[in-house]
């Protein structure tokens, strides 16, 4: 009772010793108190120079501004709204996206708004059960899910009457969704052809993958719920690709479809599907399973016979094609590839000849924008001039030559024009919550729309630094530091690591709030927040980030002691108070650090880690580590199962028992392992939550950090 009472004590002390700064309200964040002021539901009136958009400091209005003149009208009110539609019960603006440059469409409402030259008429799209997961709002066409997991076509063509999307239906089969568990910039399950007459749809085979059981708790006896979880070196799904005919099952009143000749040897994954602009044509980039060898395949729209491979790609560790192709006249496309250890845009012809390397240098090409529409230059985003920024280039196709539209530090946004003319940027960095500026594509014109302000303004934050360290290879790596906001150098300072540390991440960024809420809350309690990029991250080039293949935790773990060696030799840091903090691929890394170097780390915490990559997904986890059968070395070296009993600090494990991701099963593992070497952890789990926990409920995750740290980081400085 003694013991509790001191910790009672302590932990109050603690609180009070921070009471005069007014802290972040974690509750708030979720309650909207935070809203940053900005232009919402932003998008450009097809074939013009205006754009519409909601000021958000006043959500009665959609505003209307024409670039060529600088001037702002009111298009419509919600009273307009209301008018038009009664049976709405509108109460604010909802969100709108231009359908033609004479209608808006306003998806919530499944309502269309038409502008005429004496004002605007309204009408509606019928309504039905389920969920919108495709359009083409142009076209009257519409995929949609209903509740019992059959996807139908509904088309203006014939009154919305429902068209089942595929009968070739049963158990194990997914429709409309996306495959592959989402990876390679696979977000959709269906994509509609530019004329809006085919629908190419993804079937997935689950079948022959092995059942992973989730328990569900919440009924008055524990149920269980099956997912399909193919893990490394187990049996993986199959993926066909389906074209739907949309005339032809309007004019039959029936699904008319059939299925693409593709063939396994071609390679099993199915990505990046896109359709041709003449829809004659639907390209597939495939991917084998070791994901070392990539074709870029043609087929037949009609016919579904594959008509010749276009290029293929092949590294010896591995391809992501994470891109689409962007078509071009004159039988033209550009393609992104990392070939030369940078992604880079390449021009090709439909022979698959190559003309010519269109960007080139040690940077990274992050996303293409598009081309004006003389197909004269390339827009694209780039962290050329700084690898925690984000800039907007432009490249003439002809010259090679290269324009940074946006050249202040920090991070850009764009949003372009149809015709690329113009574009809005939407800009932020360290200090600079959110500017909206109005430009000129040539870089003429760059017009000062919105400065917004700092939503936390009433909050004492603290300073955010970001600088770089060099590893042992002689790499930049890059760091941020958040301080607490009565810094005192002459004092020193409890320090919590937050790490991620895994591909297709990079945490360190030039945005405002960089890090995020809860790590600035932090800082305002009174720790120093250190965050680092290693290698294994994105957006460094193709070495960087692949070097860490069939060695995962090897190289990240020799970084973030390059960076636990900076924080050492800084004078305000107390190295005897060093914590480090991580969720899944960053479970992995805390769980890593922690057994192998326990003497640096005075606590820990870590939500759904990966424990042994044995129990990861094939997609993700034979991308980077191969399958255990090739390379049970690296499998073995990474499990955290034999250092656990390394253990020295006190830990806090956190997982969500329904975690489709990184299954529970690791962390129990995890667990049982402790147990039998004796080893002492914290242990709590979310019964009702995925792989993170989401909404509200975060706050009592970010509560129960807090007061791990508070206990375990700070106690030792109020002697």
């Amino acid at each position: 009772m003694k013991r509790i009472f001191f910790i009672f004590l302590l932990v109050h002390f603690s609180f009070s010793a921070y009471s005069q700064i007014n802290t972040i309200d974690l509750k708030a964040v979720f309650k909207g108190k935070y809203r940053l002021e900005t232009y919402n539901y932003t998008n450009w009136k097809p074939s013009s120079d205006q754009f519409a958009y909601v000021d958000s400091k006043n959500n009665s209005e959609i505003i209307l501004f024409d670039a060529k003149t600088g001037k702002k009208t009111v298009l419509v009110t919600i009273k307009d709204l209301g008018l038009l539609f009664p049976q709405k019960h509108i109460t604010e603006i909802p969100s709108f996206k231009w359908i033609d440059e004479k209608t808006l469409y306003f998806p919530r409402i499944q309502a269309l708004l038409h502008l005429t030259e004496g004002g605007f008429t309204g009408d509606t799209i019928p309504l039905f059960d389920g969920e919108i997961i495709s359009s083409d709002i142009s076209a009257r066409l519409f995929v949609i899910k209903e509740n019992d997991g059959r996807v139908f076509i509904l088309s203006g063509k014939n009154n919305f009457e429902k068209i089942l999307l595929c009968p070739d239906t049963g158990n194990n089969i997914v429709f409309g969704e996306s495959v592959h568990r989402s990876e390679w910039g696979i977000e959709e399950g269906q994509y509609i052809s530019p004329g809006a007459n085919y629908i190419a749809f993804y079937r997935m085979d689950e079948s022959m993958v092995e059942d992973y059981p989730l328990v569900n708790t919440s009924t008055p006896i524990a149920t269980l719920n099956r997912m399909k979880y193919p893990m490394a070196g187990k049996n993986s799904h199959i993926v066909t690709l389906g074209v739907f005919d949309v005339n032809q099952s309007v004019l039959q009143k029936k699904s008319v479809f059939h299925y693409l000749h593709t063939e396994k040897e071609d390679g099993e994954f199915l990505t990046n599907v896109t359709f041709s602009p003449d829809e004659k044509f639907i390209y597939i980039s495939h991917l084998n399973r070791e994901q070392n060898h990539l074709k870029l395949v043609e087929y037949s729209v009609v016919s579904g016979e594959k008509t010749r491979v276009i290029l293929e790609e092949s590294d010896a560790r591995y391809v992501e094609p994470d891109t689409r192709m962007i078509f071009l006249k004159n039988n033209r496309f550009i393609w992104q590839s990392d070939r030369d250890g940078w992604n880079h845009c390449y021009l090709y012809d439909f022979s698959g000849k190559l003309l010519k390397q269109i960007t080139k240098g040690a940077w990274e090409v992050l996303e293409v924008a598009g081309l004006d529409k003389n197909e004269q230059f390339l827009y694209f985003i780039t962290n050329k001039d700084n690898p925690t920024d984000r800039y907007v280039y432009c490249v003439n196709l002809k010259t090679g030559a290269l324009l940074n539209l946006t050249p202040e530090q920090g991070t850009h946004k764009p949003l372009f024009s149809s015709d690329f003319k113009y574009f809005i940027d939407f800009f932020e960095n360290l200090t600079t919550p959110q500017n909206i500026y109005f430009c000129s594509s040539d870089g003429k014109k760059r017009e000062l729309l919105l400065t917004s302000k700092n939503p936390y303004g009433e909050n004492s934050l603290g300073t955010t630094s970001i600088f770089s360290i060099k590893n042992h290879n002689g790499d930049n790596l890059y760091c941020r530091l958040i301080f607490p906001p009565d810094f005192d150098k002459s004092k020193k300072y409890p320090c919590l690591v937050y790490v991620y540390g895994g591909p297709h991440s990079q945490m360190v960024t030039n945005t405002f709030m960089s890090g995020g809420v809860f790590l600035n809350y932090l800082a305002q309690k009174g720790f120093v927040v250190f965050c680092m990029d290693n290698r294994g991250t994105a957006n460094r080039g193709a070495d960087f980030e692949k070097a860490i293949h069939r060695q995962l935790g090897v190289l990240e773990m020799e970084d973030q002691l390059c960076g636990i060696q900076h924080l050492k030799s800084l004078p305000y840091i107390d190295t005897t108070n060093i914590g480090i903090d991580g969720w899944s691929y960053g479970g992995f890394m805390v769980l890593s650090l922690i057994t192998h170097y326990p003497e640096i780390f005075k606590a820990a915490s870590c939500g759904g880690p990966v424990v042994d990559w044995r129990w990861y997904e094939v997609m993700y986890g034979e991308r980077y580590m191969d399958t255990p059968l090739e390379n049970p070395e690296g499998y073995s070296k990474s499990s955290i199962l034999p250092t656990i009993k390394n253990l020295q600090c006190p830990l806090l494990v956190m997982h969500g028992a329904q975690d489709h991701s990184v299954v529970w099963q690791n962390s129990l593992e995890l667990i049982d392992q402790a147990v039998k070497d004796g080893v002492q952890i914290d242990y709590f789990v979310y019964p009702s939550h995925d792989h993170n926990v989401r909404g509200i409920d975060r706050v009592y995750l970010w509560k129960k950090l807090e007061l791990f740290y508070m206990l375990h980081l700070k106690n030792n400085l109020l002697k």
